[in-house]
């Protein structure tokens, strides 16, 4: 059903928001990237040309780019909790610090250590729904994994974006 809002004093013209920060814009392409992937990649006809060729790298991006924007914030603002409404210790993941030796054992990966393995990770996969490779698959789920190394031990973590993006944009 169409809402009509021609002759609305308050909305006049393209509704276009002038008021969002640039990690507000970042937190919602990444959001609208994950939750439209299922519909994007029905479109045969874009497939292989757009969705294929740009959802993973952007997804990549955009964490990377949103990460050093909240690293920066979190250290600027290190020695005060004015105006943070974000826990340090949201889990949005797991975290498996020496996947060489011990793959079982896992802690929660809290909010800042995410920021701080998106970063710092060597390689990233997605979590792809009926993957035959990484150009073929129905969907990208919510779910990356990050790898990397710490002092000579080889970490992965299992990050939800979807997790990250709540807590993302509870930072005040």
């Amino acid at each position: 059903m169409e809402f009509d809002t021609r002759n609305n004093r308050w909305g006049e013209g393209y509704p276009i928001h002038e008021c969002y920060s640039l990690l507000e814009q970042k937190a919602f392409h990444l959001l609208s990237i994950i939750n439209a992937s299922s519909k994007s990649n029905a479109l045969s006809d874009l497939k292989d040309t757009l969705v294929v060729e740009y959802e993973c790298s952007e997804v990549s991006r955009l964490l990377l780019e949103c990460s050093v924007i909240i690293r920066n914030e979190i250290d600027l603002k290190s020695g005060s909790n004015i105006g943070r409404i974000y826990s340090e210790n949201s889990c949005i993941g797991k975290l498996y610090q020496d996947i060489e030796k011990a793959i079982d054992q896992v802690e929660e990966l809290t909010f800042r250590e995410a920021c701080h393995k998106i970063i710092h990770a060597r390689h990233i996969n997605f979590d792809l729904e009926n993957a035959k490779s990484i150009r073929q698959y129905d969907s990208i789920n919510n779910i990356v994994y990050l790898y990397g190394e710490f002092h000579h031990k080889e970490w992965k973590a299992e990050l939800d974006v979807c997790k990250f993006v709540c807590v993302l944009m509870n930072l005040k």
